[in-house]
């Protein structure tokens, strides 16, 4: 066991030195044995065979609350041959986003949830954790006549489907959500 703990350490470490100190990422760093990480892994699973017990496991889950927690993963996983898993929101029905052979680690995208509606200028700012669901819950709040063309599933995460396309029913009249985008914000890993 001090095997492992010494390379919990080693993986905390590298995380802690390439994020903002001023948001600890071991809160929201969660590994094999930590009380939270089994429900953290299995709470966005949609297919139940990836719950079963011969399923590779991440190394750890980062649930970022932060850039510097992403930019930091993707620079640990680099530097220490980790593959990295994103999940916003687990309707990866083929397991891409939190199963692999090789060893990985998950980025659990399900912190960073905002989803900002601006009517003025009709546009809506929205992070890649919520689902379409809170998407359009956060239209509707604010307007009986502004829609979003997007899919139908309210469970799936805007990171995953908008990075697809964004294909949905509104899209012979607005095209995919992909034609629409004014911006997107990027990670990387601070060097590209």
């Amino acid at each position: 066991m001090a095997a492992s703990d010494s390379l919990q350490d080693t993986y905390l470490q590298c995380l802690t030195l390439h994020s903002d100190p001023s948001l600890p990422i071991s809160g929201v760093t969660y590994f094999p044995n930590s009380p939270s990480y089994p429900s953290i892994l299995d709470s966005y699973i949609r297919n139940l065979r990836f719950t079963s017990a011969t399923t590779p496991k991440p190394s750890f889950i980062v649930a970022p609350t932060h850039v510097s927690h992403i930019q930091a993963s993707v620079i640990c996983c680099k530097r220490f041959n980790l593959e990295l898993r994103i999940r916003s929101g687990g309707h990866d029905y083929d397991g891409l986003s939190y199963v692999s052979e090789a060893p990985f680690v998950i980025v659990d995208m399900f912190m960073l949830r905002s989803v900002e509606v601006n009517l003025e200028d009709e546009t809506v700012s929205v992070d890649s954790g919520s689902t379409v669901g809170e998407l359009y819950h956060a239209i509707a709040e604010r307007s009986k006549v502004h829609a979003f063309p997007a899919g139908v599933c309210p469970s799936v995460g805007v990171g995953g489907h908008f990075s697809g396309g964004g294909y949905g029913n509104l899209m012979r009249r607005f095209g995919l959500y992909i034609y629409i985008y004014i911006y997107i914000i990027i990670i990387t890993n601070q060097y590209i």
